[in-house]
């Protein structure tokens, strides 16, 4: 039988590793549990939190840091420990969040901390994907929260929405401040400087375990590019978006079947198992 004992997978979670029904595939759980049992080391990399990334974890084996809020932490999910935080800081950052509110009245503004989700924007803005899935999270005014380690930012609105909001972060001075992208048309997300996963990816293959391992990530959206970019063999599901393609080593099936099993099963043997 084939070792993965040199290899570590790392996984972008939504339109990667979940389907479009938004679940873990039976098929793609016994393949993990079959990698890990034969010596590889499994993680996810998403911009979801410890909290709601949870729904998503059941029986699905992960024995490596896991990559939380699009690079923000990094998270020992079998201790349910934060190992690195990367709080997200700018001068204007509060001004250019007030400005937002007031420009944008149908923008939902969710703030992440190690503890919580604020959700700083009128409840009837909240966003249909988070009611979906019952997150939790808090209503707060930004006054009562501007004590606390902001993680990330997301920005829920119109893509044309999000480009204009785009451009008036720049007019804030905030772009030299943090690293902001889209991890969908209809999400703008900020985070700390030079943040993404692949930095807290380079952070992992920092540590003695991971230094000499054979790195697989995959994942399907812009904020997936630079972990992409950074592995040995960087994958892209086939319905990742075209720039993902552009940058990714090879091309695996869509997240509907099975990329998991298709990466461990085919495209992992070509690249040399002992």
């Amino acid at each position: 039988m084939k070792s993965y004992k040199d290899f570590f997978l790392i996984t972008d979670m939504d339109g990667t590793l979940a389907n479009s029904e938004h679940e873990v595939s039976e098929k793609n759980k016994a393949a993990i549990d079959h990698f890990i049992k034969q010596g590889g080391k499994f993680a996810i990399a998403t911009g979801r939190t410890q909290h709601n990334v949870g729904p998503y974890m059941q029986d699905l084996t992960v024995n490596a840091p896991c990559i939380f809020y699009n690079g923000g932490a990094l998270f020992d999910w079998n201790k349910q420990k934060f190992i690195k935080t990367a709080p997200v800081q700018g001068e204007n950052l509060v001004q250019f969040i007030r400005h937002c509110i007031q420009v944008f009245p149908n923008m939902c503004i969710e703030i992440f901390t190690e503890e919580e989700l604020y959700i700083v924007t009128d409840p009837k803005n909240v966003d249909e994907h988070m009611e979906r899935e019952k997150q939790a999270f808090v209503y707060a005014e930004l006054d009562e929260i501007l004590d606390k380690e902001w993680i990330k930012i997301l920005l829920c609105d119109t893509n044309e929405n999000l480009l204009t909001v785009r451009e008036v972060l720049v007019g804030f001075q905030l772009d030299k401040a943090m690293n902001y992208f889209f991890s969908a048309p209809i999400y703008l997300e900020l985070v700390g400087k030079s943040i993404s996963k692949g930095s807290m990816l380079g952070e992992i293959l920092k540590m003695e375990e991971y230094k000499n391992k054979v790195v697989v990530a995959t994942g399907d959206f812009q904020n997936d590019i630079e972990m992409i970019k950074l592995a040995h063999l960087g994958v892209a599901p086939a319905n990742a978006q075209p720039e993902v393609k552009k940058v990714a080593d090879i091309i695996g099936v869509s997240n509907d079947e099975d990329l998991m099993h298709d990466i461990i099963y085919r495209i992992m043997p070509t690249f040399g198992l002992k």
